[in-house]
């Protein structure tokens, strides 16, 4: 199936879906090579205090580094509640990656981006730098909902990731929305057909009239 978001997002808003329910603007800065998609490996950080034994907070992350979590091949998704540090860095992606995720998603920041490249890692995120969150954030938290920029997502939910965003599809409707995907494309590549036949045609009008009678608007 040749899957693209645009299509993802047409089959969310003709299930009945409002764009701000499920669509989340967070585009991948490095590692990308095309649409990754699979369910949510949801984890959650926040920033510590100094009251806090922060060596017991971090050492939370590495209850995550288990392949069981890792089986089905999943994106996992990061709420920081952070925009200072940078919440991940080319290590964690590689346990990520080796551990079998297709991909890190995340509300707040990410280092080594170059080096994440280098692994063909996609990954996604509001900004890049360098500042180590060492005694002032840690992961705390994972396979609990979580909310990423107003989107809320839940475990095994089924997340689609592109260079035009990231899409959530609730877990509950996905057999739903696989029957609408797989009714869109095939609207799509009809209308294209149609365009390449007619390449030579001077007007396009009557033949478009006739398809959106007879197929609705693509």
């Amino acid at each position: 199936m040749n899957l693209y978001l645009g299509v993802v997002y047409d089959a969310m808003r003709e299930l009945g879906y409002k764009d701000q329910d499920f669509y989340i603007n967070i585009k991948p800065k490095g590692g990308y090579s095309g649409l990754i998609s699979g369910p949510a490996l949801t984890t959650f950080g926040r920033k510590t205090d100094i009251s806090e034994d922060y060596a017991a907070l971090d050492n939370i992350r590495l209850n995550i580094y288990k392949r069981e979590l890792f089986e089905k091949r999943p994106i996992v998704l990061l709420q920081s509640n952070d925009s200072y540090v940078a919440h991940s860095g080319d290590i964690t992606s590689l346990i990520y990656q080796t551990l079998g995720a297709v991909g890190f998603i995340t509300d707040g920041n990410v280092r080594d981006i170059e080096r994440i490249s280098e692994l063909n890692f996609p990954c996604f995120c509001e900004d890049v730098n360098p500042i180590d969150a060492l005694d002032y954030w840690a992961l705390t938290n994972f396979n609990v909902p979580i909310e990423v920029k107003g989107v809320e997502i839940s475990p095994g939910d089924m997340i689609y990731a592109s260079k035009d965003g990231v899409i959530r599809v609730p877990l509950e409707i996905l057999n739903e929305f696989e029957g609408k995907v797989k009714a869109i494309l095939e609207k799509e590549n009809n209308i294209r057909s149609i365009i390449l036949d007619m390449k030579d045609s001077a007007d396009f009008t009557s033949e478009f009239e006739t398809f959106v009678e007879n197929s609705g608007r693509w």
